[in-house]
This record gives C-alpha cells, sequence and structure tokens, in this order.
C-alpha cells in the first residue's frame, strides 16, 4: 500500500497540530512534514517528495502564494487560511481547495476529495491480498477479502469469516497496524471492520452481514469521512 505523504506550511503552532490530527486520523498518510515559512517550504521541496502541501496564506517571511508562483502547480495544494481574500488569485492558480479557518474535519475530508480523489483511485496500491496470523502454535492465512470483521478479546482476537470464527493471537491494536488502511477500519475500541462487508449504518451501530457492531462515539467522525473518501473514488 503507498502511503502519502504531505507538507504542511503553517506558523501557527496550534494550527499545525490540528493539521496533524487531522491527517493522523485520515488513512493513507505518513506523518507530516511541518514548516513554518516559505523558505523552509521551498527548501523542503527540493530536498524530498511530496504527494500534497497544505498552505497558509500569510507567513512570516513571504506571502504564501509566492510557493505557487516559484513551484508552479508541482502538486496538490490546499490552502488553509483565515482571510477570504485571495480566493479567487488562489483558484486561478489552480489550488485544489481554500480552507477558511476554522474548519471541521469532515470539510478537511472534503478537501482531500478534491486534491487526491483521482490520485486514489487511479495509483495502483499493490499489494498483498492476504497475511499469515498465528492460531494457536501455527500460522493460518487469512485472505483479506474473505474476512468480514474482527472483534477483541482480551489479549486475542477474534476473527470472523463467512459466519465461522478463529482465534488468532494478536491484541485489536496489532490487527489495526498489521491490515491495510484501505481496506479495514477500526470503529470501536473492540471491534475492526471489512469496509467492502458494510452493509448499513447509523448513528450506533454498522451492520456486517446479520451482525450489528457498534460505533464507537470517538471513531464516529473517521468513519465517517473515510466513507466520503470511498465514494469519491468510486465516482472517478
Amino acid at each position: 500500500m503507498k502511503y502519502r505523504h504531505c507538507l504542511i506550511v503553517e506558523d501557527s503552532g496550534p494550527d499545525a497540530d490540528m493539521l496533524r490530527e487531522y491527517l493522523a486520523r485520515t488513512p493513507f498518510f505518513l506523518p507530516p512534514q511541518v514548516c513554518s515559512n516559505l523558505l523552509e517550504a521551498a527548501t523542503l521541496l527540493q530536498q524530498q517528495s511530496f504527494d500534497l502541501i497544505l498552505l497558509d496564506i500569510k507567513l512570516p517571511d513571504q506571502p504564501g502564494l509566492d510557493l505557487l508562483r516559484l513551484f508552479p502547480s508541482p502538486l496538490p495544494i490546499i490552502v488553509t487560511t483565515a482571510y477570504t481574500d485571495f480566493a479567487v488569485e488562489c483558484y486561478d492558480l489552480s489550488v485544489a481547495d481554500y480552507l477558511l479557518k476554522p474548519f471541521t474535519f469532515s470539510r478537511f475530508t472534503r478537501a482531500l476529495n478534491r486534491a487526491l480523489g483521482v490520485q486514489l483511485s487511479s495509483n495502483s496500491l499493490t499489494e498483498d491480498k492476504y497475511i499469515f496470523l498465528k492460531v494457536g502454535h501455527s500460522m493460518q492465512r487469512f485472505d483479506y477479502d474473505a474476512i468480514d470483521y474482527i472483534q477483541a478479546f482480551g489479549t486475542y482476537c477474534k476473527v470472523f469469516i463467512n459466519q465461522k470464527v478463529v482465534v488468532v493471537n494478536e491484541i485489536i491494536s496489532n490487527l489495526e497496524n498489521l491490515l491495510p488502511k484501505q481496506k479495514f477500519l477500526r470503529i470501536h475500541k473492540s471491534y475492526l471492520t471489512n469496509l467492502s462487508k458494510i452493509n448499513s449504518y447509523n448513528y450506533r451501530s454498522v451492520v456486517v452481514g446479520s451482525a450489528k457492531i457498534p460505533l464507537g462515539a470517538s471513531y464516529r467522525e473517521k468513519f465517517e469521512g473515510f466513507l466520503s473518501l470511498l465514494d469519491r473514488r468510486s465516482e472517478v
């Protein structure tokens, strides 16, 4: 699976922390690089490859728009600002979206849809289609597409496959890291679900096959944001 690398250009510590948190709640992203001025940003862009820039307009050394002029359309850019004055100029410079502070996580995911929707659907996410997990004293193969959902079971986990249950020797946090994030999502402290197996959901629960799984309050926004990303991928 390809994870994407984001550059945050933001001189406000609290705003940079919020963007870090939003990216951490979004699949496909590595921890971002953060810089506070245009000189740092230009240097990083010359030294490293990025898939996305989150760019503040008001920077201490030069306006953020100068970065767009220095690197014309280098990669998708989402402008984050408290000022409406530059919106027309930004869109003339082909920015993907213009976010007015403060903005919600849901609004942020819509901006990602615009910036990365085509990339998310067209890039080949090459990966294995299965994983080997320890069951008792042996290693057993589990095909990703066969897994319905996973439930925490103390220091073990129950893997539900076609109405059968297999207990594996892994805690749920380890499985959350091992399984591909574009296929499986933690929706409760005790549950991981295969997103392709979801039949329906509401504010409190998710239905996978005949099983109703609780949707944890702290996981709800990330779940809905990720479904929004998937919807965007299916439209392209």
